[in-house]
């Protein structure tokens, strides 16, 4: 148990360290109208919607955000939940006297109808990978409205998800975590969190009395929080719930939480994008956007390594942990070594580590497969440690890629393979 705690530690403390600086950005929507919702497929593409019908989709990272919204969406329906399956795959979600979602797979140059419950509201819905996914909305008949898709997102079935209503129930927009390792968390406007790791099986878990749950994120399948009024913290898989992260400063409720290892990003309906690096003993202000409140973040899922935010006055803000060359360790390694990049294949952005036993001249440089030298993200004097580098790819074509680590004692090659 010590050296799993040990491990655990390590690596919290590993994120934390190449996460505490996100730098952020404002990036032009287009629109004035409220955006709810924004799913990242990895740095450069990303999908928004909000109300009015609006769908919004950049392929370049949020230098352009472009209209995609089309029949059947109607301008009158209010789009309260999108998730990005990939660059060109997406399924998002409405409500009015009836709920519906919408799938595409040219970019939103076409839309489909896949899914639609009379007097219904869906708050959320992922996917697991290609094919899995889960949706929830609010209660319809007495009990949950929860369904399942086996063939992305296509058609969907609550045969097995039967979860009774308890009172006058609800849920809310976005508060929804899915991991197909993990489990599904939703929350209510019933002091309650419900939990299943089958899908079929559920458990309600109380979150001490706070009333509403309007936004859920786990960073592992034990460690996680929940945010309405004020921020509580589990660390136990949701067993318990604690308020923990009472040093989150700023007033309005919890809109949106996401995060990796201790990281935590959090904000409010407001103007502030909150960070903690350690689990949320210790909160800062990562960010204040010019105007609007904030109704939803996420980060990207490839890397994890940006993030988006939307806000109620059309506005979107971009977070990226800055790119470049980051000590991981302050142990010194016995000997030289290499790794293989990861993950590998990638799209665009991927992570190559290395050490060095002493102090030396290092040199990273990526060849083509015709070997030619096409990029060098390092050529310095290193302190002899652990080494990351976050290699960005963006502007290459998909192909085969060879990276070398050059010392004046040591020199190694590893092949990656980059795929768009």
């Amino acid at each position: 148990m010590k050296f799993l705690l040990f491990c655990l530690f390590s690596v919290f403390t590993l994120i934390s360290s190449i996460s505490s600086q996100i730098v952020w950005s404002e990036q032009a929507s287009g629109l004035t109208t409220q955006l709810t919702s924004v799913s990242a497929v990895d740095p450069m593409n990303a999908w928004a919607c909000g109300y009015s019908g609006r769908v919004l989709r950049t392929t370049n990272g949020g230098v352009n955000w472009i209209s995609v919204n089309g029949a059947p969406i109607l301008a009158t329906l209010n789009l309260h939940n999108i998730f990005a399956i990939d660059a060109n795959t997406a399924l998002v979600a409405g409500s009015g006297t009836a709920s519906f979602l919408f799938r595409t797979t040219n970019g939103g140059v076409n839309w489909s109808q896949v899914f639609t419950e009379d007097g219904g509201f869906i708050n959320a819905v992922q996917m697991a990978n290609l094919l899995v996914g889960f949706m929830q909305g609010d209660p319809v008949g007495g009990r949950w409205s929860l369904w399942g898709t086996i063939d992305g997102g296509l058609s969907w079935d609550s045969t097995d998800f039967y979860l009774p209503q308890a009172g006058s129930e609800a849920g809310w927009n976005n508060s929804f975590f899915f991991e197909i390792n993990s489990g599904v968390w939703f929350g209510t406007n019933n002091t309650r969190v419900y939990k299943s790791i089958s899908l079929v099986s559920w458990t309600s878990q109380a979150t001490t009395g706070q009333t509403n749950s309007y936004a859920i994120w786990f960073n592992n399948p034990i460690l996680g929080m929940t945010g309405g009024t004020g921020l509580l913290m589990t660390t136990n898989g949701g067993l318990s719930w604690q308020n923990t992260a009472a040093a989150l400063p700023g007033t309005g409720n919890i809109s949106g939480i996401t995060g990796q290892g201790s990281m935590w990003i959090v904000t409010r309906q407001a103007t502030q994008i909150y960070i903690s690096t350690d689990n949320g003993i210790s909160w800062n202000t990562s960010y204040t956007a010019p105007a609007g409140s904030y109704r939803h973040t996420i980060k990207d899922r490839s890397t994890g390594d940006v993030f988006y935010a939307v806000r109620t006055n059309g506005g979107i803000s971009r977070g990226e942990i800055p790119v470049g060359i980051t000590p991981v360790s302050s142990e010194i390694p016995e000997s030289y070594s290499l790794e293989q990049n990861y993950p590998n294949p990638y799209n665009p952005n991927t992570k190559i580590k290395f050490n060095i036993p002493k102090d030396d001249f290092v040199k990273l440089v990526v060849y083509d497969e015709l070997g030619r030298e096409i990029k060098t993200p390092v050529n310095e004097n290193l302190k002899a440690g652990v080494y990351e580098i976050y290699f960005d790819a963006g502007s290459l074509t998909s192909g085969v890629y060879f990276y070398r680590v050059i010392t004046n004692d040591f020199i190694e090659t590893k092949k990656m393979i980059l795929v768009k």
